[in-house]
């Protein structure tokens, strides 16, 4: 479980080291979620960009949208600094800080997120205290993982090191915490958005790439000891066992190895709400 306040230690420090390869990660679903986010995003206003990390989506949305102001807002000062040395626009700034407890000046014309709303403590708390800071009618976009089922790398992955799947079924914050669709659904229309579409995008989630089969998957099993799931495992275990594990974890990684790139099949779910009346 990857707890909000991770991000602001060592977790963040760590996506900060490894954001060339993170965001290669998610390159594919980057032009899905920017299309949903521009189809409702107005022409103008105060956007926010939650969870904001190296800054790779808020940025896209200022050069789309000149005359809007973005903000993108993130616990890791680290990758802060990062999104602030990697993008250079006047519409644009990036800020550190929980954005929940952050003063605003006036209230958001749209927010959206790229896998960064699923590590609250409180979700119903969290989002409400969203809706309470946008302006009424204000669209709310944002991806996050579909199942374990439906994004390979972590089944390959907790086969590896023996780990449990979880229960997607069960909020936890984490990568897979808005993975049940119920569960979001019914989280958002409590908190006071009114969904407007749930759309399933299928992608592949680039783990390794080099300049051949055997560098791309040294590339993607070095990922995966500094990212994700089984890097906790490969850590706690003893040399001995450690080995193990990534001969393990590079056997089941080979068989996606192609072209000097390591591409598994993963999935998100995009959501579009809007927001409704005042939460109950």
């Amino acid at each position: 479980m990857t707890a909000a306040g991770d991000w602001t230690g060592k977790v963040g420090d760590v996506w900060a080291r490894e954001w060339p390869r993170t965001e290669r990660s998610f390159a594919a679903l980057e032009p899905l979620l920017r299309q949903a986010i521009l189809s409702v995003a107005p022409d103008r206003g105060q956007f926010l960009d939650l969870g904001c990390g190296v800054g790779t989506t808020g940025a896209s949305i200022a050069v789309a949208r000149p005359d809007a102001c973005i903000t993108g807002v993130d616990l890791s000062a680290a990758m802060v600094a990062i999104a602030r040395e990697r993008h250079d626009a006047s519409n644009l700034c990036f800020v550190a800080g929980d954005v929940l407890y952050m003063a605003t000046g006036q209230p958001h014309d749209l927010v959206f997120s790229r896998h960064g709303v699923m590590f609250f403590a409180d979700p119903v708390a969290a989002f409400t205290r969203l809706r309470r800071r946008v302006r009424a009618g204000a669209p709310l976009v944002f991806s996050c993982f579909r199942g374990r089922s439906h994004n390979q790398w972590t089944v390959e992955l907790a086969d590896a090191t023996g780990q449990p799947s979880g229960d997607d079924r069960i909020y936890a914050r984490g990568p897979f915490g808005f993975a049940d669709h119920a569960f979001v659904a019914d989280l958002l229309a409590r908190t006071g958005w009114s969904v407007e579409a749930s759309e399933a995008a299928d992608f592949d989630y680039v783990a390794g790439e080099g300049t051949d089969d055997a560098a791309a998957l040294a590339d993607a099993v070095a990922f995966f000891t500094r990212i994700g799931p089984a890097a906790a495992v490969i850590r706690s275990a003893s040399d001995h066992a450690r080995a193990d594990l990534l001969e393990r974890i590079g056997t089941r990684l080979a068989r996606y190895a192609r072209n000097g790139r390591v591409a598994m099949p993963a999935s998100a779910w995009i959501w579009t709400a809007r927001a409704a009346g005042e939460p109950a």
